[in-house]
């Protein structure tokens, strides 16, 4: 990778956490090279005895870097979990919160200032603040004090890894509220989205037809509720919470905002993030017990955004992956109960425009004056900048291009998510996985589990806001006119405490119970035109969903499926979506009209068996194609219009448009209405040009891994390779991209007997890079190989004994 050229990515975790590139060169400039003296003043000292305040405690490293804590008491097993992963991750922790709470150009610079500003305008600080009120007093409170203690005790003792010496940067204390502000962070990266923004600008700049390019619905058969008469949510009836509806409501609001589009892009919910999970019962087992399936995919970071633990009380004996920041395991298992995640991808952000007047807004018939607060961003390397930071009755306020919006999402409320996390770190039962998602705020989660028992579960979990607009409850799909009160949600109150009266209620939200085979891989959950849950610009392509089904009936018809016959699923690169579009490339009518030299790489894809593998020449023919194809039938409409590629359809819509759609016909000639075939074949020439461009010879040598540091030189980047998948693969991977996405995690569970049950991460468990475990599972995640994940914890002395008073 070029690092002259390339952004420096801000290291960030999830789901996503996503590694934006925000930074507009590499920030290693900054400091001296390292040197001999940076490496000694951050050796690490190797301690094996620490003080702790809340009683004994004993860490156990395995041979592959992962903490097994085990403790008396859960203050003293929190306090060690808080020491081990600043240990091990302190670095991407702090450059979380920092990115989160509005503060990277304290040590960045300048360059990190818009981002700065994006975050410190929705307050995400404040948010957290009001959380942490609300679980302070709970059961996880404690927890999360304890940890930060164990945080800081760490980085008290002087061991700081070297980027701070790079920065020039100090750690400051860490604190209860920091740990829920990077809850925050995971929230709105999987979460909030600005699509309704991107599609009132396309139809506005590109006419009413725009609107056929971002259906409501994607009409696939693969739906996670595959019947309804599967799901088992309790009848609801939306209007019993239109009594606190608003004043009358206008028509919508449409219009054109690509500057305030074009600002937030950034920091939007990204497209390219999805995750697979599934659930087996013991119906269809080889043991009688279910298997659980479980790969987010995220961004692909060094050190990677998940960190595996094992933590072990008299009360609790939980293994999986958790973010850096987080004290709880996210995603993961205990003796009797699992679970896994992926997004919803509903629609969970509403933007609201206002009639401004006075330097106030208009609402309830009204001039009511903003609550403004006057901050200061911190520059390290220039002049501070003021902003001042505005809200309104909806939420947060932000502007740009000459419009003003108010943005309502429900994490600027106080949640309860870090509650819902510790209380399934007790699950010992799919009824207590059920009983922990209750009070599950956001992000909204695919939630499946399986016990022991035989018990299975899929559960949506999340807030799910009910939009009132004169008296009626309306879908979330556009832009609400604030001032004349559309579109409001009864019961949430931003930056405070929510009764969430006008939500959707637990019981009502499609689930289902004891499902014998389900899968989610972000597509939308449920036919029922009643229930609004998000649109086709919300959701992901049905691809890898369809796929998993196929698979994992296919077994199920045979029967006895087997922990191995999970992974294999997880290892699967055919790709439906190649399956729907290729054969519009080798088309006779396509065909005839290609150069020489498209035809012969046309040629490449008869016979092909759709799999993305890194050797295959014809899946690099396919890849470099499908985005050819793409480009072509959309750029001229979209370049006439001033709008980018990142408004283009998914490749759902592109499949099903009809061969003559007005789409294929290039407005800038004038004698020929081009079709479907045209269009596929100019693709295929440019493919053509552009494999002989590059000097690409199989698809390898395009889709590469190729993850780095955030400061982005050679000893602290990962070993680049060719990988197999692709965005629409099972086994799922994008490269050759500005910002790599993957599996973050794999995990399979499996409650037999043998324990046959297994993770992995890409890359490794230290964020020092002279450590051995700074990518050692690199090598496995890559070639889609696991490492047992059982709750047993290694033999011999501890690594690190925690002692003190209790």
């Amino acid at each position: 990778m070029n690092t002259t050229t390339r952004a420096v990515v801000a290291v960030v975790c999830t789901a996503a956490l996503v590694a934006t590139a925000v930074l507009g060169g590499s920030y290693l400039g900054l400091a001296a090279p390292l040197s001999g003296d940076v490496y000694d003043s951050v050796t690490p000292r190797g301690a094996t005895q620490v003080d702790s305040p809340y009683g004994p405690a004993s860490v156990w490293y395995d041979d592959h870097g992962v903490p097994h804590v085990e403790a008396e008491n859960e203050r003293a097993l929190y306090f060690a979990v808080g020491y081990v992963q600043a240990r091990d991750r302190l670095f991407q922790m702090d450059l979380q919160r920092r990115l989160v709470g509005g503060r990277l150009s304290e040590v960045v610079g300048n360059q990190t200032v818009e981002s700065d500003r994006f975050y410190r305008s929705l307050d995400f600080e404040a948010a957290a603040e009001a959380s942490w009120n609300s679980v302070r007093d709970t059961e996880v409170g404690p927890a999360i004090e304890a940890y930060s203690d164990g945080v800081n005790h760490y980085a008290d003792a002087g061991t700081l890894p070297p980027e701070y010496a790079l920065l020039d940067a100090e750690f400051e204390t860490w604190t209860p509220t920091d740990t829920l502000l990077v809850g925050k962070l995971i929230s709105w990266r999987l979460s909030g989205s600005f699509a309704d923004l991107r599609r009132s600008t396309a139809v506005s700049r590109l006419g009413p037809n725009a609107s056929e390019l971002y259906p409501a619905q994607l009409g696939h058969d693969a739906p996670i509720v595959r019947t309804p008469e599967n799901s088992d949510a309790a009848s609801f009836s939306p209007e019993s919470v239109v009594d606190e509806a608003g004043p009358n409501a206008t028509e919508s609001v449409a219009g054109d905002f690509e500057a305030l589009a074009s600002w937030t892009d950034a920091y939007d919910k990204g497209p390219a993030f999805g995750s697979n999970n599934w659930v087996v019962s013991g119906e269809h087992t080889a043991s009688g017990k279910p298997l659980l399936a479980n790969d987010p995919h995220l961004s692909l970071t060094a050190p990677p955004v998940w960190y595996e633990m094992h933590l072990s009380t008299a009360e609790m004996d939980v293994r999986g992956a958790a973010f850096p920041g987080i004290p709880m395991v996210v995603i993961g298992r205990t003796a009797d109960a699992a679970w896994g995640v992926t997004n919803v991808g509903g629609d969970f952000t509403d933007i609201y425009t206002y009639e401004t007047r006075d330097d106030g807004y208009v609402y309830d018939g009204e001039v009511r004056a903003f609550e403004t607060d006057a901050q200061t961003i911190e520059v390290a390397d220039g002049e501070d900048v003021q902003i001042t930071v505005r809200k309104s009755v909806h939420g947060a306020v932000i502007d740009r291009g000459g419009k003003t919006v108010g943005v309502a999402w429900p994490g600027f409320s106080a949640t309860n998510e870090s509650l819902g996390v510790y209380r399934l770190n007790h699950a010992d039962s799919v009824a207590d996985v059920r009983s922990a998602l209750r009070i599950w705020d956001v992000p909204a989660q695919n939630f499946v589990a399986a016990d022991r028992a035989g018990n299975t579960l899929y559960y949506p979990a999340g807030r799910y806001p009910l939009r009132v607009t004169d008296g009626e409850v309306v879908r979330g799909d556009t832009i609400f006119n604030g001032s004349q009160g559309e579109g409001e949600w009864p019961g949430y109150d931003p930056y405070g405490e929510s009764s969430w009266g006008g939500f959707v209620p637990f019981e009502s939200i499609p689930h289902v119970n004891d499902p014998s085979v389900l899968a989610t891989a972000n597509q939308r959950t449920i036919d029922d035109p009643d229930f609004y849950m998000g649109t086709s610009m919300t959701y992901a392509d049905p691809y890898r969903g369809e796929r998993i089904y196929d698979m994992l009936d296919e077994a199920a018809a045979e029967g006895g499926i087997t922990a191995e016959d999970m992974m294999r699923v997880q290892r699967d690169v055919r790709s439906e979506a190649a399956v729907g579009l290729s054969p519009y490339a080798v088309d006779d009518a396509a065909v005839r009209k290609m150069s020489p030299e498209a035809q012969s790489l046309a040629s490449e894809l008869d016979g092909w068996d759709n799999r993305m593998r890194a050797e295959s020449r014809a899946a690099l023919v396919y890849r470099i194609w499908v985005d050819e194809f793409r480009n072509a039938t959309f750029a001229d409409e979209f370049d006439a219009a001033g709008l980018d590629e990142s408004y283009y359809p998914g490749l759902y819509v592109l499949q099903t448009l009809d061969a003559d759609a007005t789409w294929y016909d290039d407005r800038t000639t004038r004698d020929v209405a081009e079709t479907r075939a045209h269009v596929a074949a100019l693709a295929m020439n440019r493919t053509a040009e552009r494999i002989d461009r590059e000097g690409w010879k199989t698809y390898g040598d395009f889709n590469r891994l190729d993850v780095d540091h955030a400061f982005d030189r050679g000893f602290l980047n990962y070993p680049e390779r060719p990988m197999d998948g692709s965005r629409y693969t099972v086994f799922n991977f994008r490269g050759s991209q500005s910002t790599q996405t993957g599996s973050s995690w794999r995990m399979v569970v499996d409650f037999s007997a043998e324990d046959e049950s297994v993770g992995v991460i890409p890359g490794g468990q230290r964020g020092v890079f002279w450590s051995d475990r700074y990518h050692d599972q690199l090598d496995e995640w890559a070639a889609g190989e696991y490492k047992p994940l059982t709750l047993e914890r290694p033999s011999g002395e501890p690594d690190i004994v925690f002692g003190g008073a209790r």
